[in-house]
Order: structure tokens, then C-alpha cells, then sequence
């Protein structure tokens, strides 16, 4: 099993090409290989765990003994709850020259899938709750002892770094592979977009799982690439959240989403040192974002991406309704159809959303193009219509529902919806307000959550699963709309 070619760096000698004495500097795309990280020194903090610090020459240590007890296997399914831990495992497996599995789901039957379909694989984790027939290596908790001397890895350019996975919104979840320079470029792209100009001491919270395409390029490859620092947990809760900042003391970016920044803002939960909130795209209201600008006094920011391509485009959410892309990508438009390509996508990707290119600089988001509905001739998105019910105070979440009948698009609609202390009748009678009535959901029903995925999406199969309890339990009379 061979092993990546080394920089090599002493105790305190600052040697990473990739960052600049004031400035970080986007790689160069005709050299063979890119560092691991752009961290310049072995004290910097690499990552943050309730007030425990630790330092590149700890991660290094821990990520180079890791790799030398790995299995000659070709894909390892990393798995680990900690971030530290799956950063440590997703270096060693790069080391080592294998490829991550990283599934949005753990769960036991998942996982069996996983390994049915990439036989020559094993498990990266820090917990024992996998199947017991598939091959498990443990993350340490403990450090192994530091070496004197340690050297940043250098991973080949076009050495396949990952596997990543679609969530499944629009169906079953497909297959993404990612080299490493596409991860690279992809968080260069990022650097540049956000302004960060410097290798200053930043540190990353994430609400979301690193095992995600989002997840991963904010809370694992940018901090990575801009020489920051992780906070190890995964928050939740707020009061998760807020612990979570309590103890780091640093300016902090916050990777979260609409679902889980709508509960902080509800909760008017205590962010301590936020810098800047980045969010994934569901879409995030004007509003919620206004009210979360001005509860914490910081700029939130979208990123809208895909598996297939990583992080597209961004905007200030109260500034303007356009999207300005990735340096390096370029969009274009045939018909109904966008196009991405250049920069860390490459070849020319279908985009899966009704997009307007209005310049090289703008464009314009509408929502998945296999969102359109049309009931009795008149036509609207699902995106439009959860957007205006977003917007009723009260509503905590909802989602309206189109049953699968046929190739129809001319059904009626059901909704599902989070506001508690509201009734039914309430919700409806501000919808017809806002919306032609032909689109008033029938029923709408009123429920405890919706069952959304870790970074906040509804993928299709548990929608649709979901739809089917809460029908059934509504006729045997279990609940009422």
C-alpha cells in the first residue's frame, strides 16, 4: 500500500506552498500534487473540543498511525460521529491511497448496502454500531506518541479522494466520485468567494455531518485549505449550539441550514463570537435571514451546490436575490436547461434546478426543475408555495406534498406542517391570502416534525414514506388534520 509524498516541515519552520505571508493563494493546477492542509506551523490548532486544543503535529502523528494500520482494501466507509476523528480517518485514508465512502445515512442497512456494493471495503469509525460481518477499525481516542519531527503529506492531484452521495430529494441516492484536486480547487474556490484573505485564526461549527457534500467542503476542506481550525461535535439542539461556542473563544463560522438557523433565531439562542454564518440553500427566506442578521449582528450567507459539483454560487441572503458563482465556473443556458463547468466542477455538469444566467457574474435560482405543478391549468413550483408558507408566522416547518399519480403533473396537493399552538383552519385561511386558491392543500396536516435528513433536506423516498404514515394513521382516526 503506498503512501503520499511528504513536505517537509520542522517543529516551527513555516514551509506550505499554499499560503502566502498576507494572503492564500489558489493552488497551481499544472503541479503533480497538493498539500493535505495549508497550515504553516505544528503548534497551530487543528481542532477544538470542549476546551481541549489540538495542534497539526497531533493530527499528523495520529493520521500517520492510523494509515499504517489500515488493510490493503480499496475503499474505506468512514463513519465517525467527531469530526476530529473523521478528519484523522479521512486523512489516513488519503495516506494510504483509498478512497472515503461517505454515506449521508449510518444506519446498520445502510451500511450492509454499502459494502453489497463495494465488496473490497471497511469501516472507518469511532463507535462499535455497525454490522458485525464487515471488517472495523477503530479511530483512537488516545494520541499516539508525537514524533520530533513530522511532515505534511502530498496527495496526487488526480488520486480519487472520495465517494460522496446524493441525498436522495429527488429520488434514490447516486454515486459522486471526487479527487483530490477537486476537493482542493473546490475550497480554494470558497476562499476566494468568502474574502478570506488571510490565514488568520478562524474556527469552523458545523451543524451538518462532514459524511455530506456541503458538510464536507465547509467543515472538513476549508478549514483544511485556509489553515483553520474544527470544533469536533455536531450540534443540534441550540443549546448544543451555544455550548458549543462557549468554550472556543474565537472568531467562528458558523456551517449550518435554514432548519437549524429558523430554531436559533425561535429560541433567540446565545451565539457567542460568530464571524460569519454560512447556510445551505432549501431556500433561506429574506426574513429569517434579516432576523438572524440582526439578532447576531453578522452576514449570512448561501451557498447553493450539488453533490455532482460542490459549491456553485453564493449570495447575501438580504442583499440581492441574484447568485454570483465559484471563481473559475462558468454557467450557461439552453432553454429550460443550465450547464456548469470549469474551475473544481471541470466538465460540463446539467444542473438539476431552473436557473436564469442573466451575466457570467448573475444568476438567477427557481427551484428543482421536477418541482412544477399544475392543478385545474394553472402552474406554480413547490418551492414557491413551501416559501410562502415559510413566511406565516407561527409555521415552524412545513412542505406541501405532490402524491406520485401517474406522469400527471394536474393533482392536488397535501401539506405538511410544524406550528404548534396553530390549528389547521388557521394555516389555510393565511395560505388563501397568498395563493391561488387552486393550490390550497387538500388536507393539510398538522404534525410534531418533518423528516428531514441531517443537513435538513427532504429526500424523496422518506417524503414519501412519511406521506403514507400520516394518511393512514388520519383515516384509521389515530390523528386529525
Amino acid at each position: 500500500m503506498g503512501h503520499s509524498h511528504m513536505i517537509p516541515m520542522g517543529i516551527s519552520a513555516a514551509v506550505t506552498p499554499l499560503v502566502g505571508r498576507h494572503s492564500l493563494i489558489l493552488p497551481d493546477t499544472s503541479v503533480a500534487s497538493f498539500p493535505l492542509m495549508a497550515h504553516t506551523h505544528l503548534e497551530q490548532c487543528v481542532a477544538r473540543r470542549n476546551g481541549e486544543t489540538f495542534t497539526v503535529q497531533q493530527f499528523l502523528t495520529s493520521a500517520l498511525e492510523l494509515a499504517s494500520r489500515l488493510p490493503a482494501k480499496r475503499y474505506a466507509i468512514n463513519l465517525c460521529r467527531d469530526r476530529y476523528h473523521f478528519l484523522i480517518a479521512f486523512a489516513a485514508a488519503l495516506i494510504s491511497r483509498q478512497i472515503s465512502l461517505l454515506p449521508n445515512c449510518r444506519a446498520p442497512e445502510v451500511v450492509t448496502q454499502l459494502k453489497d456494493r463495494y465488496p473490497d471495503a471497511f469501516v472507518l469509525a469511532d463507535h462499535n454500531d455497525i454490522p458485525s460481518d464487515i471488517p472495523l477499525y477503530r479511530v483512537p481516542e488516545w494520541a499516539p506518541r508525537l514524533a520530533p519531527r513530522i511532515d505534511i503529506p502530498l496527495i496526487p492531484v488526480e488520486q480519487m479522494a472520495a465517494i460522496v452521495f446524493t441525498s436522495g430529494s429527488s429520488g434514490l441516492p447516486e454515486a459522486h466520485a471526487k479527487t483530490w484536486s477537486a476537493l482542493v480547487r473546490g475550497a480554494q474556490a470558497l476562499i476566494r468567494q468568502f474574502g478570506i484573505r488571510e490565514a488568520c485564526s478562524r474556527v469552523v461549527v458545523g451543524t451538518v455531518s462532514p459524511q455530506h457534500m456541503y458538510g464536507l467542503e465547509t467543515t472538513i476542506m476549508l478549514p483544511l485549505q485556509a489553515g483553520w481550525s474544527i470544533h469536533t461535535g455536531h450540534p443540534f439542539l441550540p443549546a448544543d449550539t451555544t455550548e458549543a461556542l462557549r468554550n472556543i473563544s474565537r472568531p467562528v463560522w458558523l456551517m449550518t441550514t435554514p432548519i437549524h438557523l429558523r430554531a436559533y433565531v425561535g429560541d433567540r439562542t446565545a451565539l457567542p463570537d460568530l464571524e460569519r454564518i454560512i447556510s445551505a440553500t432549501m431556500p433561506l427566506s429574506r426574513s429569517m435571514a434579516t432576523k438572524a442578521e440582526d439578532l447576531w449582528n453578522v452576514p449570512v450567507h448561501e451557498i447553493y451546490g450539488c453533490t455532482e459539483g460542490g459549491a456553485i454560487g453564493s449570495r447575501r441572503t438580504i442583499a440581492t436575490h441574484k447568485w454570483t458563482p465559484c471563481p473559475g465556473l462558468q454557467l450557461r443556458q439552453d432553454g429550460d436547461v443550465a450547464w456548469v463547468s470549469g474551475g473544481h466542477v471541470g466538465l460540463a455538469l446539467r444542473l438539476a434546478d431552473r436557473i436564469t444566467v442573466q451575466s457570467h457574474t448573475q444568476f438567477i435560482l427557481h427551484g428543482p426543475r421536477n418541482d412544477l405543478v399544475k392543478v385545474a391549468g394553472k402552474r406554480t413550483s413547490l418551492a414557491g408555495l413551501n416559501a410562502t408558507l415559510a413566511r406565516i408566522d407561527g409555521v415552524m416547518d412545513g412542505t406541501f406534498y405532490r402524491p406520485h399519480l401517474g406522469r400527471s403533473m394536474d393533482r392536488r396537493l397535501t401539506a405538511f406542517v410544524v406550528a404548534p399552538g396553530m390549528s389547521a383552519s388557521a394555516i389555510q385561511r393565511e395560505l388563501k391570502k397568498r395563493i391561488d386558491p387552486v393550490f390550497l392543500p387538500r388536507p393539510l396536516h398538522l404534525v410534531e416534525a418533518l423528516p428531514r435528513n441531517s443537513t435538513g433536506k427532504l429526500p424523496r423516498e422518506r417524503l414519501g414514506a412519511f406521506a403514507r404514515e400520516i394518511t393512514a394513521r388520519h383515516r384509521s382516526g389515530q390523528i386529525e388534520r
